[in-house]
């Protein structure tokens, strides 16, 4: 018998492992996930991976494959779009906090730095990193500035449906020549955020999430089967 506290632990490791996994394309839409599979790759036993995959299917990430299993997702433009519509209100509202912070004195030394970093790190093509770490350097960009808006509640509104729009910039950043303009808009909301500029840093980062919610729309309605069209 494990204690408690091992499992939950274990299992977030595994869920997150697979969740890489799917954004890094490894797993894609229609590819059937396995526990045994998974757990011989993992070196873990059935449970935690049982545990891992059952959480994914809540969140939407995978969906039942009739007998055979579980599966990823498609993701669907119109979800994605209502999913963005949210997420541009939250992106918004955390910028011109964040700047009103900044104005104010009152945003820490450490956390400004920390944005500085990231974008100086992913405005280098020689230090940006591969295809799985300029997602997350994505991710972690806009949850610096929900942090440093300091009103956890936006992260925590925000943070479920992140596993889902990991997927979608997955689906805009493997376009060729779609990196550099992301990181553009970023280095923009962070300059009216470093100068205060609350409206500004409001309108930029609402700007940014509409041309990322129209990218992604665009790039998964192209691949959506047309309705009374033939089924690819």
């Amino acid at each position: 018998m494990k204690p408690f506290a091992q499992e939950p632990a274990l299992t977030e490791r595994v869920r997150d492992a697979i969740l890489g996994a799917i954004v890094d394309g490894t797993f894609r839409t229609g590819d059937r996930l396995a526990q045994e599979d998974l757990a011989q790759r993992l070196g873990v036993s059935r449970q935690p991976v049982s545990h891992a995959l059952n959480v994914l299917k809540e969140q939407g990430i995978l969906v039942e494959l009739g007998r055979k299993g579980l599966t990823v997702a498609p993701i669907e433009s119109e979800r994605l779009r209502q999913l963005y519509e949210v997420r541009g209100r939250f992106d918004a509202l955390a910028a011109g906090l964040a700047a009103r912070r900044v104005k104010a004195g009152d945003a820490s030394a450490g956390a400004i730095s920390e944005i500085e970093a990231l974008i100086a790190e992913q405005t280098d093509p020689v230090r940006a990193g591969d295809f799985a770490r300029r997602v997350e350097a994505d991710v972690a960009f806009h949850i610096a500035v929900y942090r440093l808006s300091a009103n956890p509640v936006i992260e925590e509104m925000a943070r479920p449906q992140w596993v889902h729009f990991r997927r979608s910039m997955q689906a805009v950043l493997e376009q060729p020549g779609a990196h550099a303009p992301v990181w553009r808009q970023h280095r923009a909301i962070f300059s009216a955020i470093r100068s205060g500029d609350a409206i500004a840093a409001e309108r930029l980062a609402s700007e940014h999430t509409e041309t990322a919610a129209e990218r992604t729309a665009a790039r998964l309605k192209a691949g959506e089967p047309q309705r009374g069209g033939p089924q690819k």
